[in-house]
């Protein structure tokens, strides 16, 4: 667990901190929610694959469409597309968490391992935190030094209670395997249920691996 890291929670916060990053949790939640829709929308007929790049895909582009008539950018690194803020000071990316995603008391963790770039980003915000302490780095605090801090929208789908949880969250370590595992901070969204009985198949052997981002779908227990 990463020391003095910073969890929003309460609505105000979260809303205030998201302000900050020239965010509205409506436009996150608005990519989510498409991007499960898209999910969903897969049949037997779609490859193995499919359910879990469409989602990756469509939130995407659905959290793309919303902040990029607000002056944010597209950046594809290295096959790794991140939605950049107007300064280039704020970088976002989407990712699969597990099933601790979304809960303040527990420590989540990416459902799959990432390559260098998504490393890059994870140290230079490891070397953030150790340079600005415990303090809440704000866009223009970065904008001052030329640097970026990198956020990943973690998604996960619980398919046991039936809902979709997330959190847009600031990661600073990876473990021996490549997994995100490590947060300096973090921002809870507000979940949501889901009641369809589709629950598509998407083995990870068989996941795409142009981007590195992997969103992996479980079969129900």
């Amino acid at each position: 667990m990463i020391p003095n890291r910073k969890i929003h929670v309460d609505p105000m916060d979260t809303r205030r901190r998201l302000d900050e990053l020239g965010l509205k949790e409506e436009h996150l939640l608005t990519a989510v929610r498409r991007g499960h829709a898209a999910r969903l929308a897969c049949t037997a007929n779609h490859p193995s694959q499919s359910p879990g790049y469409y989602a990756w895909s469509e939130t995407v582009c659905t959290f793309r469409e919303q902040v990029i008539p607000l002056d944010w950018e597209r950046s594809d690194e290295g096959n790794l597309p991140f939605t950049v803020n107007p300064d280039r000071s704020v970088a976002i990316a989407v990712a699969t968490g597990d099933e601790d995603t979304g809960r303040p008391d527990r420590e989540p963790c990416t459902k799959s391992s990432k390559g260098p770039r998504t490393k890059n980003a994870v140290d230079e915000n490891e070397h953030q935190m150790l340079l600005f302490g415990d303090i809440r780095l704000r866009p223009e605090d970065l904008k001052k030094i030329n640097a970026r801090m990198t956020w990943l929208l973690l998604i996960h789908c619980d398919t046991q209670s039936r809902e979709v949880r997330s959190e847009l969250s600031r990661p600073v370590s990876m473990n021996d395997e490549g997994h995100v595992d490590g947060w300096d901070e973090r921002i809870i969204l507000t979940p949501f249920p889901f009641d369809s009985d589709l629950v598509n198949v998407h083995p990870l052997d068989n996941a795409p691996q142009g981007p590195e981002i992997v969103v992996e779908i479980k079969r129900r227990a």
